[in-house]
């Protein structure tokens, strides 16, 4: 019995052994590919501009959501493809919420043949006005887009920023181009500007200016038609029938005009927005008679200067 216990135990070590050196001798498949590495294909214009954009400015430049595809085996030893894929149902700069998600609700991919012209006016317009400290790690273009929260033009997802209207550039005027530009800027910068302790403090500052004309219920996501029943303040004195504009927002919120911007990251975005579409001037033009905006216009503008 001694002599049989022996003979299964050696058994077992020669296994173990046997079983250590396959793992150690192993190829691991290269599930952390790196997704984001542009390679250049110069017989082909569109892959070759995006490369050359890829090169110059270190991100990747996706007309597909789908970025890659991989064989892959799991844990049952079953084969299976794996595509990655772009995320567009998150944004750093927002949250979900009930009544406003921040998530792209369709999109229609861009023809190929307009990607070229449109990364000449990114190169032009939007990367001379990209602080150094904001990253972007993928773009994706596309011909149409809405999205909840943030309208047509642009969207930060969490791995992409998504830019619309590619092949109808050519045939924007100036105030269209002026706008889209300030969307897609704001969808670059106002994630960084939400979350650096830096901007804490002002962005408390610019948040109370409108919530102390409201102090026994918030301001933010109010019905309209109830900014009479909770304003109280100094100037102006008459607070019948106040609007929007009166107490410190640009307009209402972009998914649900009968309220208040639905939350503070709301209002910063529709801020940081109007102050990269507008120059000073043009800004005070549009809100000058409103006190509140304007003093929230200061807060914004310093943080974006301070930016630069």
């Amino acid at each position: 019995m001694k002599i049989l216990k022996n003979i299964l135990l050696l058994g077992i070590a020669v296994l173990s052994l046997s079983a250590c050196q396959k793992e150690e001798t192993m190829d691991f498949p290269d599930y952390d590919k790196n997704w984001y590495v542009v390679d250049d294909n110069p017989s082909d214009s569109v892959s070759h501009a995006i490369y050359l954009f890829y090169k110059d400015f270190g991100i990747p430049v996706f007309t597909n959501d789908t970025i890659g595809s991989q064989q892959r085996v799991d844990v049952f030893n079953k084969e299976y493809t794996h595509y990655e894929t772009l995320t567009l149902s998150y944004s750093m700069g927002g949250m979900a919420s009930a009544s406003s998600s921040p998530v792209v609700d369709n999109f229609t991919y861009a023809n190929r043949a307009n990607v070229p012209a449109f990364l000449r006016y990114i190169r032009q317009e939007i990367m001379p006005a990209l602080p150094k400290a904001i990253h972007i790690q993928s773009l994706f273009l596309v011909d149409q887009m809405t999205s909840f929260s943030f309208g047509s033009y642009a969207f930060k997802g969490l791995n992409t920023l998504v830019i619309s209207n590619v092949s109808r550039l050519s045939t924007m005027d100036e105030s269209e181009k002026k706008k889209m530009k300030g969307a897609i800027l704001r969808s670059a910068l106002t994630d960084y500007i939400l979350n650096q302790d830096a901007y804490s403090s002002l962005l408390a500052k610019f948040y109370q200016i409108s919530r102390s004309l409201s102090p026994t219920q918030d301001i933010y996501h109010m019905y309209k038609w109830s900014l009479n029943q909770y304003v109280t303040g100094a100037d102006p004195n008459d607070w019948n029938h106040p609007t929007v504009q009166e107490v410190g927002f640009l307009d209402t919120d972009p998914q649900n005009t009968y309220y208040t911007p639905t939350s503070t990251w709301m209002d910063v975005n529709m801020y940081v927005e109007a102050a990269l579409t507008y120059n000073q001037d043009e800004f005070t033009q549009l809100y000058g008679t409103y006190p509140y905006i304007m003093q929230k216009y200061t807060i914004i503008q310093n943080i974006i200067n301070s930016l630069k």
